[in-house]
């Protein structure tokens, strides 16, 4: 049935296309746009393109070295192509796509999209859907994409792209300090930064770990059997760290004040009170140690259970008149995750984007905004 108890076969044939066109538009979550026809993709559903090999622009190299292409046309028409050949075989996808600030740096249809351009964000969402739908194709089912944005289309991309790769795939959003002179805006920002989303094809991928820096290696002085490892507070500090967000995780332990040997007493859960009790007697020279940091109810590094196995390889200092207590934080041997946060002077494009181009290229250099290789 329809709407207000009509039934279908009372329709007309206009009134359902209407009426489905409605229905298409009330999505509850996501991201909606006003489609607009591309001239290069209804050319594509015409004609196949073709890629031909200009032999004059080969770079010589040894035999044993991996072979590189360069496509250089349209990135619609590349893609294309390389959906007929390199369908499922792509390891990563990195791409730089126009940022569609309003300063007319990109083209739809031959016509460059303005601030003036009342339907420029559609326009840009319909460029980049259909070239994000033909670059999933090419990628591995470990594949992932690398995507470069900035504060214009930041909120809409990573709409489009859980939409079009799915919320459960997205790996991570990267800031990177690219400006550190800043770049001023009406708004009386001067911004430092742009961003790199990271989406996988599948779940079955994610981010590997880089290897450990020297600052990183030099915090882990100590060692023992089972390798490098640095003393860490056994009590969390972290925002996520409150007794509120973990209260199981908020209990008591008892200490010797004199020989600093650690416990964990017989307690139960009350849920009344959403506490621990204490059902075990104090020793003399014992008292109760609770995760408090300057008044603040935090809570210890493991629940109770796990507790009760590492009771006895934890280090208790005397600090400020009460104690606190430090266990081995061991090094990772498969090294450290990436951080979210770049900002090494080497991400500067100015700097190492567009003087090394112009160091190359001398003043003909014609590209725009280029990146710092070490950033790519």
């Amino acid at each position: 049935n329809g709407t207000n108890g009509k039934k279908i076969e009372d329709y007309s044939k206009e009134e359902l296309i209407e009426l489905v066109n409605e229905l298409k538009k009330r999505k509850k979550f996501g991201l909606v746009w006003e489609a607009k026809p591309e001239d290069v993709v209804e050319q594509c559903k015409r004609e196949l393109p073709v890629l031909k090999e200009v032999q004059s622009l080969a770079i010589e190299k040894a035999a044993d070295q991996s072979t590189n292409l360069i496509i250089e046309g349209d990135n619609y028409h590349a893609l294309s192509v390389l959906n007929y050949t390199h369908t499922g075989k792509i390891d990563v996808i990195y791409i730089d796509p126009p940022y569609n600030t309003g300063a007319a740096d990109w083209k739809y249809n031959n016509d460059f999209v303005d601030v003036n351009d009342t339907f420029r964000h559609s326009k840009w969402l319909s460029f980049m859907s259909k070239r994000l739908e033909l670059a999933k194709n090419l990628l591995k089912s470990t594949g992932i994409i690398v995507v470069t944005i900035d504060d214009y289309e930041i909120a809409t991309l990573r709409l489009l792209m859980n939409e079009i790769f799915g919320l459960e795939n997205y790996l991570g959003t990267i800031a990177i300090r690219n400006n550190p002179s800043g770049r001023s805006t009406v708004s009386g920002f001067s911004v430092n930064h742009e961003y790199a989303l990271f989406y996988t094809r599948t779940g079955a991928a994610g981010i590997g770990r880089l290897p450990h820096n020297d600052e990183q290696v030099s915090r882990y002085k100590g060692k023992d059997e089972n390798g490098s490892f640095e003393w860490e507070n056994f009590r969390k500090n972290g925002t996520d760290s409150d007794r509120a967000d973990r209260p199981k995780q908020f209990y008591p332990l008892i200490i010797n004040n004199v020989t600093l040997k650690l416990r964990v007493p017989k307690i139960s859960w009350n849920t009344l009170k959403r506490q621990y009790d204490v059902n075990d007697k104090l020793a003399k020279n014992e008292e109760i140690i609770l995760p408090i940091n300057d008044g603040n109810e935090k809570v210890w590094k493991f629940g109770l259970e796990r507790m009760s196995s590492v009771v006895g390889e934890l280090l208790v200092k005397r600090k400020n008149g009460s104690f606190e207590i430090y266990r081995k934080k061991y090094l990772s041997e498969g090294g450290s995750l990436p951080r979210t946060w770049w900002d090494k002077p080497g991400y500067s494009a100015r700097d190492n984007g567009t003087r090394t181009l112009t160091e190359i290229l001398g003043v003909n250099n014609k590209f725009d905004f280029p990146k710092a290789p070490e950033a790519v």
